[in-house]
């Protein structure tokens, strides 16, 4: 079955939505430069992770979100932005747009750490005028503990968990050479570097390997995939406890 919005037709969509289908999916990203992986990584991400929980979780697909609020690594070659008040005010029109469309539930896969504040605003927004229930999820940050479990290390910007997932979505759109190339730099509390002197972040000291091993790249595609398939099934889980706990309590 289609899950994705845009590839279906007007009386397809009223077939489903709301009676059969009532919950969608929005992937939401921006385009930066990210070490060894695509410029648009942050988009990559999110659309793996809602094909491959769509069907899972009954839900349907809106379109993508590609641009986002890019900060300290816009001046790198293909990195784009748009002001924050741009997004909050556009991204919010299409969520509530998506709700008076008949959703009850909706699903905002970020994969963009700078959408943080905008997004929390959006979700709050979207109750008030629609009743409508968000679930926000910085994938990256609710599964941090998987990262740590598998890679032994939190990741970071273009780090072994983005890498990872993005090997496991497409592995045409990652360039081990260029890992090679690219120092990694440790963003430290009590600093601000604009732009930052490098599209390859580390966030906790000590951390680097999630970058090199003995200088190479971890590329290792049987470990991104047993990565990739945790994340989903965590976020399968977390988004069915939500859920469950909506049609309980609320």
């Amino acid at each position: 079955m289609e899950r994705r919005i845009e590839k279906m037709n007007h009386r397809e969509f009223r077939n489903l939505v709301p009676e059969k289908i009532d919950t969608c999916f929005l992937p939401i990203g921006t385009m930066e430069a990210h070490g060894c992986t695509n410029l648009g990584t942050d988009i990559t991400i999110p659309e793996f992770i809602c094909s491959t929980l769509a069907e899972k979780t009954n839900s349907l697909i809106a379109p993508t979100i590609s641009y986002g609020i890019t900060r300290t690594l816009l001046p790198y070659p293909g990195s784009m932005t748009v002001s924050p008040e741009s997004f909050q005010r556009y991204v919010s029109d299409v969520v509530i747009s998506i709700f008076r469309a008949g959703f009850k539930q909706l699903i905002i896969i970020n994969g963009h750490g700078g959408h943080y504040d905008e997004l929390r605003t959006i979700a709050k927004l979207a109750w008030e005028k629609q009743k409508g229930k968000t679930i926000v999820i910085h994938w990256w940050e609710l599964c941090e503990h998987i990262t740590k479990e598998i890679f032994s290390e939190s990741g970071g910007h273009a780090g072994i968990n983005e890498t990872a997932m993005v090997l496991s979505a497409d592995e045409t759109l990652v360039s081990p050479e260029l890992c090679k190339e690219i120092k990694p730099f440790f963003v430290r509390d009590g600093s601000y570097v604009y732009p930052n002197p490098a599209p390859m972040l580390f966030y906790k000291k000590d951390e680097r390997k999630s970058f090199f091993d003995k200088n190479s790249p971890r590329l290792d595609k049987e470990k991104a995939k047993k990565y990739s398939d945790a994340v989903l099934k965590y976020i399968e889980k977390f988004i069915n406890e939500v859920k469950e706990g909506w049609k309980i309590n609320l």
